[in-house]
């Protein structure tokens, strides 16, 4: 027997936001990123003084991968609920470029994030998210 209508909307959900992580976050495919955030995105908890906009959601994905170019994710579990997709993920990457103007380092991170993103239509339209950003720049030797 089939899966509901419904199950099936959340895990194609699901997938946006994998390929998201892995397609545009990892492999840096900005392509993908245009076909998967909706024109009128909004991300509630925008990192840094970027514009809380698509440009600025590009941005800073642009900006870890020159400063990690290996940053990948681990996806520790992702949770679907109507039009919300919730994802507990670990990045990983080697600091090798200029990373918010802390020098490279060299040093393999890892940054526990969680990442709650609205989509419609097979688009992301909004995002809030949680990170342990003071961790990140304890292990850049930026912060005690």
């Amino acid at each position: 027997m089939g899966q509901s209508p419904e199950v099936d909307r959340l895990e194609a959900n699901k997938l946006v936001v994998r390929r998201l992580i892995e397609g545009v976050q990892r492999d840096g495919d900005f392509a993908l990123f245009e076909q998967l955030f909706a024109p009128d995105y909004v991300d509630r908890t925008p990192f840094g003084d970027v514009p809380p906009n698509r440009d600025g959601t590009r941005a800073i994905y642009q900006g870890f991968r020159r400063a990690f170019p290996d940053w990948r994710a681990v996806i520790h579990s992702q949770i679907a609920e109507g039009d919300l997709v919730t994802t507990h993920k670990t990045y990983l990457g080697t600091h090798r470029g200029e990373f918010l103007g802390i020098a490279p380092t060299g040093r393999e991170t890892r940054f526990e994030v969680i990442d709650i993103m609205r989509v419609r239509d097979g688009r992301i339209t909004d995002h809030w998210g949680v990170g342990d950003a003071a961790g990140l720049l304890r292990q850049l030797g930026a912060a005690n």
